[in-house]
């Protein structure tokens, strides 16, 4: 067996998520939405099924998606990518992540990792043969200082998520400007998950590729599962510089050859518009104002997130284990799943008093979990 999985777990998520199953309890571990995708969309999928569309498409994503998602990016981001050469459609941002990864990293490259940070990009980093290096978010707020960022020794490129899973932090230009002079001094470049770019609560949204100095070094990475709530269809893209895209097109195409042909059909012909995405930021801002208040009432502490739909707790004042052992009575006792803290760090002394919920479900449901915990 290759030595490395000796240094990589099973994910976690997925752990909480099969105990919820077995257990019965409401899954607030995994970042699977119940919101209905749009019935338009729906109804495109099974057009592009019944109308033949269930063979390979062109191996980099169907023309008319890469050109949709070059206007998305320009109209939201004020970027220019080339929707021949620089846009790749993937098996979701997950694979969009992987290839990006393994297709920039030579083995010994340093890869700095904020932390805490979702669980998919340690294993990916020491698959491609990189060296992590972790730069920890700090304080209550979770900030990237500009002292740790000057700190940073040399590295092939930096994983940025915003907004941040699974803190829910959306960063700054202030605080982006630091890392553009490192990265411009190593020739590095970022890797930015932009999965939750369309959810964020009365904070404007900001891309790397959005800094003048960083365009040129940015792999942006997106999705259509969370916008949409097609988890199942596993539809993302990456959007990168000619010189990165040709390469990582390789490892995608030996890796996935393709997206699904319907489900990107069916993307295609239904654009991400701002009555849209207003509409579903509208219903996760109401989940979260009262999900959040329901956690303050129970006594939890934590940062109110800036977007995306998840909230990292912290049960001191509720429970004198640790983290696992907290999610562990949780999923058995109160019949509710959440995430350990420390699945989010590297260091096994961190996230010990931490658990993540994943408040995307609807309001009667985080009602039910709040009657759960109460008990």
């Amino acid at each position: 067996m290759n030595s490395i999985l000796e240094q990589i777990q099973e994910s976690v998520i997925r752990k909480m998520t099969r105990l919820a199953d077995e257990n019965g309890a409401i899954n607030l571990a995994q970042g699977m939405p119940d919101l209905e995708p749009p019935q338009k969309l729906k109804d495109y999928a099974k057009e592009g099924i019944d109308g033949g569309l269930n063979q390979y498409s062109y191996t980099f994503g169907r023309r008319e998606l890469r050109e949709a998602i070059a206007e998305y990016l320009k109209k939201t981001r004020g970027v220019d990518f080339n929707p021949e050469t620089e846009i790749t459609i993937t098996c979701g941002a997950s694979e969009a992540i992987a290839v990006s990864i393994v297709s920039l990293i030579n083995n010994g490259d340093g890869v700095v990792i904020i932390e805490p940070f979702y669980e998919n990009y340690l294993p990916t980093t020491l698959i491609a043969g990189g060296i992590p290096h972790f730069l920890r978010l700090r304080g209550k707020n979770f900030v990237l200082s500009e002292g740790d960022v000057k700190k940073l020794h040399k590295f092939k490129a930096i994983i940025i998520n915003t907004p941040h899973n699974p803190t829910g932090r959306v960063f700054t230009k202030e605080e982006f400007s630091p890392l553009a002079k490192k990265v411009e001094k190593y020739g590095a470049y970022i890797i930015s998950d932009e999965t939750y770019d369309f959810l964020t609560y009365n904070i404007p949204f900001l891309s790397p590729a959005q800094i003048p100095k960083l365009k040129d070094r940015t792999i942006l990475i997106g999705s259509f599962s969370k916008v949409f709530s097609i988890t199942g269809w596993r539809v993302g893209y990456v959007a990168a510089p000619q010189n990165i895209s040709s390469e990582l097109r390789k490892i995608h195409d030996y890796l996935t050859v393709c997206a699904p042909s319907p489900a990107q059909w069916a993307i295609e012909h239904f654009p991400i518009t701002e009555e849209y995405v207003n509409s579903v930021k509208k219903i996760y801002t109401g989940r979260k104002n009262i999900f959040s208040s329901y956690l303050k009432k129970l006594g939890f502490e934590f940062f109110e997130p800036e977007g995306g739909y998840y909230i990292l707790a912290n049960f001191s004042s509720l429970w004198d284990g640790n983290d696992w052992g907290f999610a562990q009575f949780l999923v058995k006792n109160k019949k509710v799943a959440v995430v350990p803290g420390s699945s989010f760090y590297h260091s096994k002394t961190s996230g010990l008093k931490e658990v993540r919920f994943n408040f995307s479900r609807n309001k009667e449901i985080l009602k039910e979990v709040y009657r759960r915990l109460s008990k």
